[in-house]
């Protein structure tokens, strides 16, 4: 009774509200479709149509999507043959009625709240894009978004321009988005029929022309992370084209604003083309040249300055290769696990706290590209496990400096105004790689116990880490 008088309420409250219509494409997505479409049904914004666009699936994906038509008048279905992706969102968008336009892919899935919180935002600010956060789902398991996208709506804002905020360039994923209608069509915005990596230049063209933006805190988007997905696979030489391909338009879309050109080269740099670096692992000779042709151009467009300090060390290695041409010195470098810098000693040159990646003074690289960016070497801690003792709560904690061999650290705990007790020598931080060899930081494991606790648990610690001059304070969450 209280779930139907909830969801009368919100009907009640949304009487007014614009209409969202939601394009869902389909390509024999019989697996996921009902959850998807069910999910959209479910979420607490109910002013919506939903229209579902058969790719000509060879599945059931039509049936289901015809049976949720019958029973739910907010689903309109149209078929059409097979076209890809970009063809059926055009399909559903020029069928769409409502005010404002958002995109769900058949094998995803939209959360209760995110779209609600984000048409409220709308309302209020007038924008014409919304960015909402999405989250992953990785089997049954929903895992947050990269760390990048995270920081990202750490600070939603309302009503801001892609001057003031270049970073909502991160968001490339045609989910978790909500677009003015009419915004949309004045400038012939739409997705291209050849999709890998396209999507990111719809984002880029809409957030240069939107007279404001929002970005919202609340998760809109739950993105399933799936092996044969069209960005996750495609270790090919024409893949690293058609990824290049999709730089080289946003990066012409976004002259007019060097700003954010800038910023999105960094982008490039810190989080997409390091994608397409670690499948060399499992690439072959033309996925290379593809790579020595195309990144060095890239590298050369970035801010100097910006680029040493915000580009990991073991990126601007293997770009220095790559901008050589040197083969076997970049083959070597990747058997001997150089995009993994914390499986690799450290220490202090003249050009900075240098990583000794595979290659150190024998490639020819220069000497500050080995130089570990200020986040790579930023404190780390975690909690590990978290048990009662009487009154008091003692956590296995782990504190280290990435990169970093301790000797003789030091740990400040702050919390919630208990007393703690800190005692070092428990396990110490272990990282694995890739191919299975082991890297334990010594002097990384710690005991704590918040004395007197009784029934309350704090949600989080806050530690201080020293190390000779090396500093770095950090909160880690306490598992429930």
């Amino acid at each position: 009774m209280k779930g139907a008088l909830a969801a009368a309420r919100r009907r009640w409250r949304n009487r007014d509200s614009p209409l969202l219509s939601v394009v869902v494409p389909v390509y024999n997505g019989a697996d996921f479709l009902e959850a998807a479409l069910q999910s959209v049904l479910d979420q607490r914004y109910r002013q919506v149509e939903i229209i579902v666009v058969d790719d000509g699936s060879t599945d059931d994906s039509l049936q289901i999507a015809r049976r949720f038509a019958q029973s739910h008048p907010q689903v309109t279905v149209l078929s059409q043959p097979n076209g890809g992706v970009g063809v059926a969102r055009r399909t559903g968008t020029a069928a769409a009625t409502g005010e404002w336009l958002t995109f769900v892919d058949a094998d995803d899935l939209v959360t209760r709240t995110g779209i609600q919180t984000a048409m409220d935002t709308l309302r209020r600010s007038g924008s014409d894009v919304s960015v909402m956060p999405y989250q992953r789902l990785e089997g049954d398991v929903v895992r947050p978004p990269a760390a990048w996208i995270r920081a990202l709506h750490a600070k939603p804002a309302e009503a801001v321009t892609l001057a003031e905020r270049p970073d909502v360039l991160l968001s490339a994923i045609p989910g978790g988005k909500i677009f003015r209608r009419s915004f949309w069509d004045e400038n012939g915005l739409e997705y291209p029929t050849v999709l890998l990596a396209g999507d990111q230049r719809v984002a880029a063209e809409a957030f240069l022309k939107a007279r404001s933006i929002d970005i919202t805190g609340d998760p809109g988007y739950t993105w399933r992370r799936q092996a044969t997905s069209i960005s996750q696979g495609h270790v090919t030489a024409a893949a690293v084209h058609a990824r290049q391909d999709a730089i080289d338009a946003v990066l012409q879309i976004l002259e007019p604003l060097p700003v954010a050109r800038d910023e999105r080269i960094l982008q490039y740099l810190r989080h997409n083309i390091p994608n397409s670096l670690l499948k060399l692992e499992r690439a072959d000779d033309d996925y290379l040249d593809a790579l020595v042709e195309r990144v060095p151009r890239i590298v050369e467009a970035a801010p100097p300055g910006r680029y040493a300090a915000e580009v990991p060390a073991q990126y601007r290695v293997l770009y220095s290769l790559l901008a050589s041409g040197d083969r076997k010195a970049i083959w070597r470098y990747v058997a001997a696990e150089g995009m993994q810098p914390e499986m690799h000693p450290s220490g202090e040159e003249p050009a900075g706290t240098t990583v000794y990646l595979p290659g150190w003074q024998v490639d020819d690289v220069p000497a500050e590209d080995y130089v570990l960016t200020a986040e790579q070497t930023a404190a780390r801690a975690v909690v590990r496990n978290a048990r009662r003792d009487g009154a008091d709560l003692v956590l296995d904690l782990a504190a280290w400096f990435p990169c970093i061999e301790m000797s003789a650290p030091a740990l400040a705990v702050k919390t919630d105004g208990d007393h703690v007790d800190v005692a070092p020598g428990a396990e110490p931080h272990v990282v694995t790689s890739r191919q299975g060899a082991q890297r334990r930081y010594a002097h990384s494991g710690w005991t704590l116990t918040l004395r007197g606790v009784g029934r309350r648990k704090p949600t989080s610690v806050t530690v201080t880490l020293e190390d000779g001059k090396r500093s770095g304070t950090v909160t880690a969450r306490i598992p429930r």
